[in-house]
């Protein structure tokens, strides 16, 4: 049953498996149809494509942590974080991202879109 804690717990069981660099763990919290557009207006990810995502995003390692409480609604919880992802050439620093998820009725992440832009994004050479 989706329930507000149970949502709660995929954005915590989320953002662990980021900071371990656990791709599986992530990609067991998404149902098999899930959708992927991060940042909203590119181009949606399905299928493997999520996964080759977050292992292209977070190869390097990364760190995320929340900035603000999960909001949680019927069935979405938005919230609010940052991310330092290294890579080999340069460390990249997003603050202030929104993410949503929204839940299928088994409690699976159908569509996850994260929000986000520019002024977000801070690069520095390593």
């Amino acid at each position: 049953m989706l329930t507000p804690e149970h949502m709660q717990q995929i954005v915590d069981r989320y953002l662990a498996a980021i900071n371990a660099g656990d791709m599986p763990a992530v990609m067991a919290l998404y149902a098999e149809d899930a959708l992927v557009e991060d940042p909203v207006g590119t181009e949606p990810k399905r299928g493997d494509a999520i996964l080759q995502f977050y292992t292209n995003a977070f190869s390097g390692g990364a760190k995320a942590e929340l900035t603000g409480p999960v909001r949680i609604s019927a069935k979405a919880a938005a919230f609010p974080f940052r991310a330092e992802i290294n890579g080999a050439a340069s460390q990249v620093t997003i603050v202030d991202v929104i993410d949503i998820f929204e839940f299928n009725p088994d409690g699976k992440i159908a569509r996850m879109t994260a929000h986000f832009g520019p002024a977000n994004i801070t690069v520095r050479n390593a």
